[in-house]
Parts: structure tokens; C-alpha cells; sequence
């Protein structure tokens, strides 16, 4: 994506200073070294410069990436992002970029044991989880962007995706990637696709999803689409139990009608469900975008809420400041703006089986009749709850619904679940 004039003006300095140095090699052979127990780094990845004079005058922009973006891992997708890094380069010779592979294990540990020992090696520009994000922001380790770019309220941005960069009202991430739930079928099956769940549960049809999903996200999607809340005014977690005793009824029909059967009770992941649909066990399996669409294994639609309109959760990555030195933030927000230019952004996700965040990149595909369908799951998209809601209402939720796969009573289940809240 070109720069403003603003960012033209801000950068002009830096650029004066590094010449007209020729272009090496982005990244130097990747090998790994020894790390401590707090982190997972690979050897910082830097582009040689040609003369000792030359690395002196050049702004070093220090970047973190989780391994799944490792540019150095020998992908068709890490190759699009390592060229993606040496176009930025060749586009801006004063700036040196320094590439650092860090495990998502630990990620706050890591930004904090830094932080500690050596601030200055803090990252400029960061790849986060937009789940990592909410807790390294909330730790204080983020820069707002704020006054540093208005990339986000360009009107190219999925409603849902622009939400992953938010924090507490406020913009602290560009959104590069995302990932939605939704329902993957055999077209050849369903004469006319299901408008509703009562349509799907009398049509014979078989469907299967993770019961047993420590975070029971299918079943929270499903909760919020009715607009119910999972937090007080005060913050404390909270249930609604007739809410969740409509919850609990849609899993009870699903097991009356033989819609779902009870063998896919203790299923955890989408992968188990997905490999149970493929094995034609089932015509319908609710799963990550992600997990299946590098192999097509049918059509796709957004989920239904209990209201039978289009709701689906969905998370993301997103680029994000961290560094300590002040000079170097509208560099990295320059650097992040031009990994989300929409035709890059097109090309990558189309090849890497993320989802793209803009839907100027979704038109990119070359796939008509696919980018309809995804268009339609995102648009309907809203971001998962945080990492701290979750991990309370999740395994409650997935309880239920393992005794309600046993043959307990929705109302009595439910009640039991909002007691043990108190």
C-alpha cells in the first residue's frame, strides 16, 4: 500500500540517511539456537547491508512473528511473506528489518523477561493472536495507534475484523488474518439447503461438531446470537439461565431427531469432527475455516443462531506496536499497512487457509462461487469472547452439554449450571 504524504514527510529523514545502499538477501540462513525456557527464538533473520558504513546509517525495525508465520520455513506461504518483507526493503532502503521467531506459548513472558533485561530489543512490530492480544495489551505492553495511522477506518474492512483491533474502545491492532466457524456440507445431499434448524433436524440428514470442546465455542455462538451477555456490570461472569436452557434444548433435538447421534459426545476438536464427516458419517459439520479450506470438502455456509439468522464467532491475528522507542512506531505501522495492502493480503490468505480481513482481498480469490459463501460467513462474523470469559464458561457449558448427550433435562441441567456460578 503506497504512504500518504504524511507518512512521506515523517519517514524522510531516515531515508536521506541510508543512501542508496543495493539490496541483499532478506533473511540470513535460518538457523535455530538454544532458548530459554520462557521462549522459543530462532537467529535474528536481518538483511546484510553492503558496507559497515552503511548498516550504521539504516533504522533497525525489530519484528516478532509466531512460528506460523515463520518467513523461513520453506512454504509456498512463507516464501509470498519473505518476498512481501524484501519488496518493503527495496521500497524503503533506510529502514534494516531484524525478524524473530517467538513460540505463542508464553508470549507475555517472553515480552516481559525482554522488557526486564532489555527493553531497546523489544519488539516494533508484533504478530499476535487477537486472544494474545487482549492479554498483552491488558499487561500494558502494547502502544495505542492512536494519531499513528487511520488505516482502520478506511471502509475496506470486514465490520467483525476491525473489532479484533480493539481493546477497550480503543485501536491497537491491524487485523492481517482471520478465522470463522462455520458449517461445511455435501451440496449433493440437501435437495434445498436448510433455512432453519428445525428444517435441518427434519430433514435425515446427519450432522456432527465438538461436543466436548473444553471452550464449547459452537454452543457460545449460539448463546450470544440471542443477544445474552456473559459478564455483569461489574465484570463478574454471568449466565442466563433461560437462555441457556434454549441452548441446552437445541442440543436435546438434535439427539431426538437423530440429527447428531451420541458418538460424537466426546469429540474436542474440529479436526475429529471434520475426519468424522469426510469418513461419510456425517452431511453437515460445524469447524474452523481454516481446517478445511485448503481441501474443499464441501460447501460452506455461516452458522444459524437460535433465531435461524446468520451468526458465527471468529478470531484473527493482527500486527501490533511493542517496541520502546518512539521514533520507530510510525515505521512499524508503516511496515504493518503494507502487509495488509489488499492485494497482498489476497494472495496470501488465498494460499496460507486463513480467511482475509478486507473484503476487497476476498474479491482477489479468482473463485466466484467460493467468495460468495465466505463473504456471507463473514459478514456474519462477531470476535470470540476473551481468553478469561472462556476459560470460565467454557468447560461449563461443555459439561452440560455431556449430560445432556446423557440424557439429563435441559431446565434441570441448566439450573444446576447457574447455581454453581453463585
Amino acid at each position: 500500500m503506497k504512504t500518504h504524504i504524511l507518512w512521506i514527510t515523517q519517514l524522510s529523514l531516515v531515508l536521506l540517511l541510508a543512501g542508496c545502499s543495493s539490496l541483499a538477501p532478506l533473511l540470513a540462513s535460518h538457523t535455530p539456537t538454544p532458548a530459554p525456557a520462557f521462549e522459543a527464538t530462532s537467529t535474528p533473520q536481518i538483511i546484510p547491508t553492503s558496507t559497515a558504513s552503511a548498516a550504521s546509517t539504516r533504522r533497525l525495525l525489530r519484528v516478532w512473528l509466531p512460528p506460523r508465520y515463520d518467513p523461513e520455513a520453506g512454504t509456498p506461504t512463507a516464501e509470498l511473506f519473505k518476498q512481501r518483507l524484501l519488496d518493503f526493503e527495496d521500497e524503503y532502503p533506510g529502514i534494516q528489518l531484524e525478524v524473530r521467531v517467538k513460540s505463542e506459548t508464553d508470549i507475555l513472558n517472553a515480552l516481559s523477561v525482554t522488557n526486564k533485561a532489555a527493553p531497546e530489543n523489544m519488539p516494533d512490530l508484533i504478530a499476535l493472536s487477537y486472544s494474545d492480544m487482549h492479554i498483552v495489551g491488558s499487561a500494558g505492553f502494547l502502544h495505542p495507534l492512536d494519531g499513528l495511522t487511520t488505516v482502520l477506518q478506511d471502509p475496506d474492512w470486514y465490520a467483525f475484523a476491525r473489532e479484533l483491533g480493539h481493546l477497550q474502545n480503543t485501536e491497537y491492532g491491524i487485523p492481517f488474518a482471520s478465522d470463522v466457524l462455520l458449517s461445511v456440507y455435501r451440496p449433493s445431499v440437501f435437495t434445498e439447503l436448510p433455512s432453519s434448524w428445525d428444517a435441518l433436524f427434519e430433514s435425515g440428514t446427519y450432522m456432527v461438531y465438538s461436543v466436548s470442546d473444553p471452550m464449547a465455542l459452537f454452543s457460545l455462538s449460539l448463546y450470544l446470537s440471542e443477544g445474552a451477555e456473559l459478564t455483569n456490570d461489574i465484570g463478574a461472569v454471568t449466565l442466563n439461565e433461560e437462555t441457556l436452557v434454549r441452548l441446552l434444548s437445541f442440543h436435546k433435538r438434535a439427539l431426538e431427531t437423530e440429527t447428531a447421534l451420541p458418538a460424537i459426545r466426546d469429540y474436542q476438536t474440529d479436526l475429529q469432527s471434520l475426519q468424522y464427516y469426510r469418513d461419510g458419517r456425517a452431511d453437515l459439520a460445524v469447524v474452523w475455516a481454516s481446517s478445511d479450506l485448503q481441501t474443499r470438502s464441501g460447501d460452506y455456509l455461516p452458522l444459524l443462531s437460535l433465531e435461524n439468522t446468520h451468526y458465527s464467532l471468529g478470531t484473527g491475528w493482527v500486527w501490533a506496536l511493542a517496541g520502546s522507542s518512539v521514533e520507530n512506531q510510525p515505521l512499524a505501522v508503516e511496515l504493518a499497512s503494507y502487509l495488509v495492502e489488499s492485494s497482498f493480503m489476497s494472495e496470501w490468505t488465498r494460499i496460507s487457509g486463513y480467511l482475509p480481513t478486507r473484503p476487497q482481498a476476498l474479491d482477489g480469490w479468482e473463485d466466484d462461487e467460493l467468495e460468495a459463501y465466505l463473504n456471507e460467513v463473514l459478514q456474519s462474523a462477531h470476535p470470540i469472547p476473551s481468553e478469561g470469559v472462556i476459560s470460565v464458561v467454557g468447560p461449563l457449558i461443555q459439561g452440560a452439554l455431556v449430560r445432556i448427550f446423557k440424557g439429563e433435562q435441559p431446565d434441570v441441567v441448566a439450573r444446576s449450571v447457574i447455581e454453581s456460578l453463585k
